[in-house]
Order: C-alpha cells, then structure tokens, then sequence
C-alpha cells in the first residue's frame, strides 16, 4: 500500500453534512476513553467550581462585609 494513498481521499474542504444528521449532538452510549481523558480536567474544575468553590467564594464574602 502506497503510504500516500490515505491522502489522496481526503475531501477538498470542509462539509456541514453532518449537521443535518439526526443523531448529530447525540453522545454515544460508550464515549471513548481519549476523549474522556483530555476533558476531564475541565469537567473536574468546573464541578468544584459549582460545588465547592460557590460555597467558599460566598464565605469568604460575607467575612469581608
């Protein structure tokens, strides 16, 4: 196989196709682990964030008031 050849079918630009898609936006059932593992630091921090930070941000408020 001609290590160029995977190239060769790429598509000349960018297609909206998939936004008529009905399943588009749609997570699947078994997400993958990569894509998983790159967001979850986000996902952490914002849920402390909602969870915990709130909570400390409004102490710390009221003890400057």
């Amino acid at each position: 196989m001609d290590p160029g050849s995977r190239w060769r079918n790429l598509p000349s630009g960018p297609s909206l196709k998939h936004l008529t898609d009905p399943s588009y936006g749609i997570p699947r059932e078994q997400q993958k682990a990569a894509l998983q593992e790159l967001t979850r630091a986000h996902v952490e921090s914002f849920n402390y964030a909602v969870h915990e930070g709130l909570g400390l941000a409004v102490q710390e408020f009221q003890c400057t008031v």
